[in-house]
């Protein structure tokens, strides 16, 4: 059961202790994430889900430039554990372009980084009604173009969202910023995509 922080009226935080270890696991609101152009009405919405545990979520209209970035301190987390970091997405069925190129995903803690890269899309759904709207013809050779072997798909979760790894840290004992963040700049237009928050939570063997 995750605890929720209210600031101002807005929740924008979830705290959980892990059952198996009592380690420390948190989700940080899509309002509290850096979404580029996400004041621009015309590109994002702003809008209550009822899957999620947050008052409203993000979902994206349409842009050609996909920028997502979330911070956390080391010091309200668990010391000296091992931490993976989730973006907590889901697709509409309006969705389009978002499997087209793969996304660059990150986590920085200091000078130490851990780069990747992850599909945005549903694997399962990549004919879609939406994307022949936007793309005709071009969009069987966009996807064979840019799919790549080995690069990861979301995972469906148990709370009905699905989610991609960003990436890992360690959280060490001091005081230190983590930067998450996944970006997409293939100039498509993408749009569909659900945002929920940013997850980090203890590393399982």
């Amino acid at each position: 059961m995750f605890n929720l922080f209210l600031i101002s009226d807005l929740i924008i935080q979830s705290f959980n202790l892990e059952k198996s270890s009592g380690k420390k696991s948190y989700i940080i609101s899509a309002r509290e994430l850096s979404i580029a152009w996400s004041s621009d009405p015309m590109m994002w919405s702003w809008k209550p889900i009822p899957e999620s545990r947050f008052a409203e979520a993000a979902e994206l209209r349409t842009v050609s430039w996909l920028e997502v970035e979330g911070k956390i301190r080391t010091r309200i987390l668990t010391p000296n554990t091992s931490y993976l970091a989730y973006l907590i997405m889901n697709v509409s069925h309006r969705a389009y372009g978002l499997d087209f190129a793969p996304s660059e995903v990150s986590v920085m803690v200091g000078n130490k980084v851990h780069r990747g890269k992850a599909y945005l899309g549903d694997k399962d759904e990549n004919k879609r009604e939406m994307e022949a709207l936007f793309y005709g013809n071009r969009t069987e050779v966009l996807r064979n173009a840019a799919f790549q072997e080995g690069i990861p798909f979301p995972s469906k979760r148990e709370d009905g969202w699905m989610e991609i790894e960003l990436g890992e840290f360690f959280s060490g004992e001091g005081d230190e910023e983590i930067k998450m963040s996944l970006r997409e700049v293939g100039y498509q237009l993408k749009g569909g995509l659900v945002l929920e928050g940013i997850q980090v939570r203890p590393k399982t063997s």
